[in-house]
């Protein structure tokens, strides 16, 4: 089961980093908000670099192994579903309302949501993290359901 380890956490490094493209390919697809998107998108890349300085700790293999409820099934489905919005986003396919409700949902269902349940357990240097990976993550859900709602207003 050790093996199983690096292999969840390093789908969640990727999970962060498929996010991080789907806001670029946004920002790409709306420039006059652009620099919104990109900094949406520079926390995933921070995201994940939290997550890659837990690869080295023994604690956080320990902990892991005994306190950690993510399945590799469930990360692997949202690194799909993440990437196909990219490739849409890409070719042009969302309106900005459509964008915002899309990466609201995103944020709202974030595995990191997980780490919240499992933090009270987590050894004091992995709680941290946990605790900045929620933090940042309901920061990106208010920014992100304050533009959508701001975006539905001005189509009325």
């Amino acid at each position: 089961m050790t093996e199983n380890v690096p292999d969840v956490l390093d789908l969640l490094i990727r999970n962060e980093l498929a996010i991080k493209r789907l806001y670029e390919a946004f920002a790409a697809l709306f420039p006059e908000r652009q620099s919104f998107w990109r900094r949406i998108a520079g926390d995933e890349a921070r995201h994940a670099h939290w997550l890659e300085t837990l690869q080295g700790q023994p604690a956080f293999r320990r902990w892991f192994l005994s306190g950690s409820r993510l399945r590799p099934q469930a990360i692997e489905a949202s690194i799909g579903y993440v990437g196909a919005q990219t490739e849409k986003a890409r070719l042009g396919g969302f309106t900005l309302l459509e964008a915002l409700s899309v990466s609201t949902d995103l944020e709202a269902a974030l595995l990191e949501k997980q780490f919240t349940k499992m933090r009270g357990s987590a050894p004091p240097q992995i709680r941290s993290i946990l605790t900045d990976l929620e933090t940042e993550t309901g920061q990106h859900q208010q920014t992100l359901a304050e533009a959508l709602d701001a975006e539905k207003r001005q189509l009325r």
